[in-house]
């Protein structure tokens, strides 16, 4: 049975590598024809064919950098004026990463907010008029677990996905008798790159743990994006793992983190993709 979203278009950023390329895979075996959006000089073109050949569906990219206000405005108007059925939207860019917040770089830290919370806002403020036309349409923006509880080595990074669930429970609530559905999805730790899974290494039993891979994270996300889920924490161990960050008492929560993230701020470069 053919999903409501089949042969409609969905945009989704951060798509070349990692998660967002594993959902626009998932994506396209549901029939879901793809607007794609990287960062430039990532190979983006050859992915959208590929896709294209592999499910036989069609696909359009874009490339530019997030950080920049205008570009955002550029690749909305863009996609907008294609004459396309838009009835999906992926926030899915993301930057992550760990170090001692006194030697991050600014240029870092402000990338950081502008991906992970101006971009994927103003993103969602720009398609919503027209994912409101649709008959059913949906926004997933991707937070993370790190989203429920402050990490010592992290600072900006949860809080940037704390915006991000924040944002999406309340916007779902005021979109609620629309047609858009409002969904935030909650990884755990991935090996998204080759520095991503040396981070993941330094976090020992645990983080293989709650460690599933970007297909696996993909496949059960947008099972339960069709199936109309609001909050979507891929694996049991993530779900046990968030329910103990949200009860544990925030005095025995630290030390724990710390110990376990002060590898990863010594040994990890400062700037990783999420």
């Amino acid at each position: 049975m053919r999903n409501a979203y089949h042969g409609k278009y969905v945009v989704i950023t951060g798509a070349s590598l990692g998660l967002g390329k594993a959902i626009a895979e998932r994506l396209a075996a549901e029939g879901c024809n793809l607007i794609l959006l990287s960062l430039p000089q990532e190979n983006l073109g050859a992915c959208c064919d590929e896709l294209a050949v592999n499910y036989g569906i069609n696909t359009l990219y874009y490339e530019t950098d997030l950080r920049d206000e205008d570009n955002i405005r550029k690749f909305a108007e863009w996609a907008l004026a294609q004459d396309v059925e838009i009835a999906g939207l992926v926030n899915n860019a993301g930057i992550g990463g760990s170090s001692f917040f006194e030697k991050t770089d600014l240029l870092n830290i402000d990338s950081m907010i502008l991906i992970n919370i101006r971009a994927l806002t103003l993103m969602t403020r720009l398609f919503v008029p027209e994912l409101k036309k649709r008959d059913k349409s949906f926004i997933l923006n991707v937070s993370s677990i790190a989203a429920f509880k402050p990490m010592p080595y992290k600072t900006v990074y949860p809080a940037s996905k704390a915006y991000v669930y924040s944002f999406s429970v309340g916007l779902g609530e005021e979109l609620k008798e629309t047609p858009v559905h409002v969904a935030v999805l909650h990884p755990g730790p991935m090996d998204t790159s080759v520095e991503n899974a040396a981070r993941i290494s330094k976090h020992g039993f645990l983080g293989k743990l709650v460690h599933l891979s970007v297909d696996e994270v993909a496949e059960i996300g947008v099972q339960q994006l069709l199936a109309g889920k609001k909050v979507i924490i891929p694996g049991i161990f993530n779900k046990i793992c968030i329910r103990l960050l949200k009860t544990i008492p925030r005095d025995v929560a630290m030390p724990i983190l710390t110990k376990v993230l002060r590898k990863e701020a010594y040994k990890i470069p400062q700037r990783q993709k999420a």
